[in-house]
Formats: C-alpha cells, sequence, structure tokens
C-alpha cells in the first residue's frame, strides 16, 4: 500500500500582530555596536523604538494606524538587564485597542520581539495616552510623543566633504526589524517624570516591522 501523502498543517490562529513602520534612536554612535552583539558605544543604553501600524489586531481589536512608542535605559548592555521603561500610546487608541497594546509592548502576551526585552526591565514607568505627530521622509523622518519625546532623523554625512552618505544594515535573525536603513538623529530627546535623556548626532535607524505571535 502506498502512505498517503501528509497533509498540510493547518495555519495556527494568531494572538497578535502587526506591519508597521519603525524608527529606531539611541545614545550609541552610528550603527549602534548593540546591532552585532557589541557592548554599547558608551557602556550603557537610553533609547527606543516608535511604531506606526499600518495594519494589525488582538484577537477581535484592530491596532490600524495606531502609534506607540518604547522608551527604555539600561545601566549596562540591554542583555545585562535592570532597565527602566515607559510606554507612550496613541491618545486616539480606545480602551481596548490601550489595554492590548500595554499588553503587547511588556511581553505579556508572547510573540516576538517585546517579551525578549521585556525580562531586561525592572521598572516599568507608568505609561502615558499621548498625542501623536509622525512624518515618513526617508532620512529625514520625525516623530513627536506628546511633549516628552522628540526623535528628528537626518542622513550620516562625509566629515570632510559634507555629502550625505546612505548606509544600510542587514540583519536576518534580528528581533525588530531585518533591514536598517542607518542616519543620525538631528534631535532625539525624552524628558517624562522618571526618564530623561537627549543624544543629538547619535545612532538611528528606519525601517519596516513585523511583529506577533499564535495562539498559545
Amino acid at each position: 500500500m502506498k502512505p498517503e501523502p501528509s497533509r498540510p498543517k493547518a495555519p495556527q490562529p494568531v494572538e497578535w500582530n502587526y506591519r508597521a513602520d519603525i524608527i529606531t534612536t539611541c545614545n550609541c554612535d552610528w550603527g549602534c555596536p548593540c546591532n552585532f552583539d557589541a557592548p554599547p558605544t558608551y557602556g550603557h543604553c537610553s533609547g527606543g523604538w516608535a511604531l506606526k501600524i499600518h495594519d494589525g489586531h488582538h484577537q477581535g481589536v484592530k491596532l490600524n494606524g495606531l502609534h506607540l512608542a518604547y522608551m527604555a535605559m539600561w545601566p549596562k548592555a540591554i542583555h545585562e538587564g535592570g532597565g527602566t521603561a515607559k510606554l507612550f500610546i496613541d491618545a486616539a487608541a480606545s480602551t481596548e485597542q490601550r489595554r492590548a497594546l500595554e499588553q503587547i509592548l511588556k511581553g505579556n502576551l508572547g510573540g516576538s520581539p517585546w517579551p525578549l526585552f521585556a525580562r531586561t526591565i525592572d521598572h516599568w514607568l507608568e505609561t502615558s495616552f499621548v498625542d501623536f505627530e509622525w512624518k515618513s521622509n526617508g532620512a529625514n523622518s520625525a516623530y513627536k510623543a506628546g511633549d516628552s519625546v522628540r526623535a528628528a532623523l537626518e542622513p550620516i554625512r562625509n566629515p570632510v566633504t559634507g555629502e550625505d552618505v546612505p548606509a544600510k544594515i542587514i540583519l536576518p535573525n534580528a528581533l525588530t526589524c531585518h533591514e536598517l536603513n542607518v542616519t543620525s538623529t538631528r534631535t532625539f530627546s525624552v524628558f517624562s517624570d522618571g526618564m530623561k535623556f537627549a543624544a543629538p548626532g547619535r545612532n538611528a535607524w528606519f525601517g519596516s516591522a513585523e511583529h506577533g505571535a499564535t495562539v498559545r
């Protein structure tokens, strides 16, 4: 008897997911050694991620069109822990959307990448729900999260000629984004209760992200 052909596995139901534009900024030098499992440039890490969600959901709750920012400070490299983090979530989000995004970002709903970062956070500051301004413009992209977070990118420039220097990093196994378009920060600052830092002229990148989790 011929064995019956194996049936394709049914796709696993999705707990949550989204597709988004992502901007990352930090206090490291351009390119950020943390991307290559090296220590941060100045021995500590202050920075974070901001996302503009194109489409997404948590079970029946749609997340389309919402913005968020995840800012954090670590005394050493991220994986060494001891971090303090604060979430900024779009004020336009409904109660259900706010709850979903907060649970996703704090790593409580599994998946990738947020549970991995949550393990490095010792102290969560109170989440803020704020208005966002977002400008997608390549190496000149920018965003604001309320009055607390401001980030504006600019191209890396050759110190001799002043010409723009495009740069790209491909990381097939990266957590947050696989193709990083590297820039500099023109401005980057976080001023909120329990979290204050600024890093102009330091590392930044923008790209596209797709994160999620299947039902456990």
